[in-house]
């Protein structure tokens, strides 16, 4: 299995919502899923994040204008400051 890492400015997308976020990822490549990607989601601007909450589409814009689909677990958040763990869906956007 070999792995690659991302740290870097993103945004969630959420229908017409948009949330900034510093996204931590990681890529790995296995035998039995091949690429898969996963990590976290930090905000602290204030953004409302309840809307993404019943959102079924959440999708990551990174800042090269690269996107990719994820769900997620919204571990801690306080409504508008939070910690979001993701597992991303098709292939990384990075």
């Amino acid at each position: 299995m070999t792995s690659n890492l991302y740290e870097d400015d993103a945004v969630i997308i959420a229908g017409s919502t948009e949330i900034p976020v510093r996204a931590r990822l990681s890529k790995n490549y296995t035998e039995e899923f091949g690429e898969v990607w996963s990590g976290s989601l930090i905000t602290d601007d204030g953004s409302d994040l309840y809307p993404l909450h019943d959102n079924d589409d959440l999708v990551l814009r990174m800042s090269d204008g690269q996107e990719g689909r994820f769900t997620a677990d919204w571990v801690t958040t306080n409504g508008r400051n939070g910690l979001i763990h993701l597992e991303g869906m098709g292939l990384a956007p990075f």
